[in-house]
């Protein structure tokens, strides 16, 4: 029977092994699941950021060069070869000629000055005449180094604007094509500056003037950029239906030193988590623009939005799954524990029960066959038979009151006892079986000690006491009962001149199927129970009972109950209580 239940018991602990492992896989494809997912989303928002900074960054070089040709292109489209210097206009009328033409960017407002180099002459003309020479000197080497950038001239048209049908307006007595126009970035006394210009160079390619102006570079810009903003549609109007741009992206200028020249959101930091940078040509100074998606608003972009991960509960359902295996491996410890408690107990009694029956048997076939031929051999059959069936109510009597108390079917009926009366009456109900044993009892005993208690239960817990005193104890040893008052309360004890209970196991002896493994029990029959039935039979009292070390090195059992006052003297007719003192055997 207990391999079988043990085999049953395996099944729903292999069960919940094969959950657990399938858990652990659903979970882990389930967080590998997520993480793809949120992998995905996340590279979406990285493309969106890039086609962003992508979009940005035409707009930008459009918006850009058509501001420095729409500003440039008239004093730059007159230039003529043929009659240079009547064709050229001097830096005040290029000023005029510029805010006329762009003034309305508003990007002029921190212009430094207005400037005409003629390269043949090498002369270098500005509106304003206190310009410092550093700053002229930076302002030719930057032309010279721009000059030197351009590619040769080959067959090319020279560049127009203005024809509806494609063809020139008008022709050109000079090249002016995209990269003819310039913006370079540079630092002077420690602020950023910009040079925009244009260079107009014959149908040769050799340089003949360079037009421009000198300014401060977010003075320029931010209003360039701010237009682009609001003019153009970073993102497919289709994915940021309802929401601002501003509200999702954060838009940044910055000069090839990584200097910011603009933000379109000075107080928001950049995020780099959804950003892409682009950089411009050289013809415009190298700008790297940068888009970075908000992360807090990018999921608004995705159906859905960015996945949240599951790992808290696929964690929490793992440990739940854990725990309750743990719970079921546990449980099938504590069964196969009971079950092998539950044999040994059987085993013990079966043991504490043959032993008797067997002498009764064996004497009571004697004597019915007349085999015992002299009256002292029939009267000491007779002892012994009366001594074994002692044995057997006291082990019947235990079995009894433990599957009671199992069931939570255990009843007392307290009354008033004299203690003293009733210790000795077990005394002497035990006296034979102590004798069989060859253990002498003594007893320390307080006169008029009175407790409320049930006289079978306190009957059966003195003589479990004695029994398991005279059964662990060794032969011809002195087993003492005691009584003594503790004020609202009385204790008795039984004590033995046996090995001991050690410190470590006061409390275990208390358990059901308990023996302890020392050499007199592993050689001593016994169910386990009797201290059991002890302790349970003295909590129905509301008492108390412990383990202390004896005198003699053995065990002192103690119990404790409540005391009942009686004003005087006992009551004559009170029937409860046992007035009558038995001697010690």
């Amino acid at each position: 029977m207990p391999r079988h239940g043990k085999h049953r018991s395996l099944g729903p602990v292999l069960f919940l092994a094969l959950a657990l492992g399938l858990a652990s896989v659903l979970a882990y494809q389930a967080a590998d699941a997520v993480r793809s997912h949120r992998e995905t989303a996340r590279r979406t928002l990285q493309d969106y950021a890039s086609f962003a900074s992508w979009q940005l960054a035409q707009h930008s070089k459009t918006t850009l060069l058509t501001t420095l040709v729409t500003g440039f292109m008239l004093p730059a489209s007159r230039v003529d070869p043929a009659n240079l210097q009547q064709s050229l206009v001097d830096p005040y009328d290029l000023a005029a000629s510029v805010e006329a033409t762009i003034g309305s960017c508003r990007c002029l407002g921190e212009v430094g000055f207005y400037f005409r180099y003629d390269w043949r002459d090498e002369v270098l003309q500005t509106t304003e005449p206190a310009v410092p020479m550093a700053v002229l000197e930076w302002t030719r080497d930057t032309i010279h180094s721009h000059v030197a950038s351009l590619p040769q001239v080959s067959e090319r048209t020279p560049l127009t604007f203005g024809s509806p049908g494609g063809g020139p307006l008008r022709e050109l007595s000079v090249l002016l094509t995209n990269d003819a126009y310039a913006m370079v970035l540079g630092t002077h006394a420690g602020e950023p500056r910009m040079l925009n210009f244009v260079v107009s160079r014959d149908t040769l390619g050799q340089p003949l003037v360079v037009y421009g102006f000198e300014t401060e570079p977010n003075a320029f810009l931010a209003p360039i950029f701010t237009s682009i903003r609001t003019r153009n549609s970073l993102l497919p109007p289709s994915l940021v239906r309802d929401v601002v741009e501003d509200s999702v992206m954060t838009v940044a200028v910055q000069a090839p030193d990584g200097s910011p020249l603009y933000s379109s959101a000075p107080a928001r930091a950049f995020d780099p988590e959804f950003s892409a940078i682009e950089e411009l040509p050289i013809s415009f100074g190298r700008l790297s623009l940068m888009v970075s998606l908000r992360p807090e608003l990018a999921p608004r972009l995705i159906v859905g939005g960015l996945p949240q991960s599951r790992l808290p509960s696929l964690l929490a359902l793992l440990a739940l799954t854990a725990g309750l295996l743990a719970v079921a491996l546990r449980q099938l410890r504590r069964q196969q524990e009971l079950i092998r408690l539950r044999t040994d107990f059987i085993s013990g009694v079966s043991h504490e029960l043959r032993t008797p029956l067997a002498q009764i048997r064996w004497f009571a076939e004697l004597l019915r066959m007349g085999k015992l031929r002299t009256e002292a051999e029939r009267d000491r059959s007779l002892r012994i038979i009366d001594q074994e069936a002692r044995r057997l109510t006291y082990l019947v009597e235990n079995v009894l009151s433990f599957a009671r108390a199992e069931q939570g079917k255990s009843r007392v009926s307290p009354v008033m006892l004299d203690l003293e009366a009733e210790v000795r009456d077990a005394l002497e109900t035990f006296a034979p079986l102590a004798r069989t044993r060859e253990a002498t009892l003594r007893t320390e005993l307080e006169v008029g000690l009175v407790v409320r208690a049930d006289s079978d239960a306190l009957r059966q817990v003195l003589l479990n006491l004695l029994d398991n005193a005279a059964k662990y104890g060794p032969a011809g040893q002195e087993i003492i009962v005691g009584t003594a008052g503790q004020g609202s309360h009385v204790r008795f004890w039984v004590e033995d001149e046996g090995p001991g209970i050690p410190a470590g196991d006061h409390e275990r002896v208390w358990e059901p199927y308990t023996r302890l493994e020392r050499g007199a029990e592993r050689t001593t029959g016994g169910s386990g129970i009797g201290l059991a039935v002890v302790r349970e039979l003295v909590q129905l009292h509301e008492g108390r009972a412990w383990v202390e070390d004896g005198a003699h090195g053995g065990a002192r059992i103690v119990i404790e109950l409540h005391a009942v006052e009686l004003p005087g003297d006992l009551p004559e007719d009170e029937e409860n209580v046992a007035a009558a003192t038995v001697p010690a055997p």
